[in-house]
């Protein structure tokens, strides 16, 4: 039956460790493991904190940095076994701080003393870190992106917003009333970002009752994001004539040949088309790839659906696309 070695907080209560986890480290956990794969530079101790604790925590050692576990009495038969995790947490911590900094931590007396150090040192310069994730956030777009990267790289910075400016604690229905405002207005956000190609989805989304968090309505965008990189494979003759002969239409769209943008002033497509202005869609660099792969030629053409632009492989009917790149 394993043991237990007990540790008292600061109000009297106790905890318990179990002495079957202590004396028996796994393999890996020597002393030159590292916790985390980015080390703390001074200025990313808030992501680089939690990943400690989350790696501790699965190692059983969190207790040696919350205050759980404290030194036991210097008569206790528990007082080595204590010193040798203690010390080991201790060196685990060190190896995850950048070299420039971690000479200044290295009289350290036990893992929660350093802890608290760098809480101490780095953790309260919290309203500079406030300040640059609300910037980042009120001035982040889609533009190049797929829909799924600019949500990633958006809920990322709502994440490390949370944990630096948490909701305060209140009676449950004040807090609900308060968590569906910060909802709202990260879906606003979200859809403001958003290229003009997703006009009418976002229309959609806004006019909903009631709103739909902003999982949803990222699902219900890159919906629309997949329709726009279908790909309809046609003989070049045939979209040809079906183009030349009596124009194609999309859903909303024209393509006509005299048609000019009063954006970029060329030819061949409409303002509301122009990649210059709505940045240029995934299905168009997905093609360009293609074509250079010498994938496709002379066959497919590309249907974008909703305010997109139509494009074939070899550049024949829109020649302007190239230039509205550049």
């Amino acid at each position: 039956m394993a043991t237990t070695q007990s540790g008292s907080l600061a109000d009297g209560a106790s905890t318990t460790v179990s002495r079957q986890s202590l004396d028996n480290p796994q393999s890996n956990e020597g002393s030159g493991l590292t916790l985390v794969s980015s080390p703390l530079t001074g200025d990313n101790y808030l992501v680089w904190s939690r990943a400690v604790r989350f790696a501790l925590g699965a190692k059983k050692r969190l207790s040696f940095i919350d205050g759980r576990v404290t030194r036991p009495a210097d008569d206790s038969k528990e007082l080595d076994e204590w010193k040798r995790n203690d010390y080991m947490v201790i060196t685990w911590i060190l190896n995850s701080v950048s070299k420039k900094i971690v000479d200044a931590f290295i009289y350290v007396s036990s893992a929660r003393s350093l802890w608290l150090q760098l809480e101490a040192r780095y953790g309260d310069s919290n309203g500079p870190m406030i300040y640059n994730l609300e910037c980042q956030i009120s001035s982040i777009t889609q533009g190049e992106m797929s829909v799924t990267e600019y949500f990633t790289k958006i809920t990322m910075l709502w994440d490390e917003l949370t944990c630096l400016d948490p909701v305060p604690a209140c009676t449950y229905n004040v807090h609900r009333q308060v968590s569906e405002r910060e909802a709202s207005r990260q879906l606003m956000r979200f859809l403001m970002g958003l290229n003009a190609v997703f006009d009418h989805v976002r229309s959609q989304i806004l006019l909903m009752e009631p709103r739909p968090h902003v999982e949803k309505a990222f699902s219900m965008v890159h919906s629309v994001e997949k329709q726009l990189q279908v790909q309809i494979h046609l003989p070049e003759s045939s979209a040809i004539y079906q183009i030349q002969q009596k124009g194609w239409k999309g859903r909303g769209v024209i393509y006509k040949r005299s048609a000019m943008c009063d954006y970029c002033k060329k030819s061949g497509h409409q303002k509301d088309q122009c990649f210059k202005l709505t940045g240029i869609p995934e299905w168009y660099r997905n093609l360009n790839e293609k074509k250079k792969k010498g994938a496709g030629r002379g066959r497919g053409f590309i249907v974008a659906v909703g305010e997109a632009t139509l494009s074939t492989s070899a550049q024949t009917l829109n020649p302007s696309f190239a230039d509205m790149e550049n």
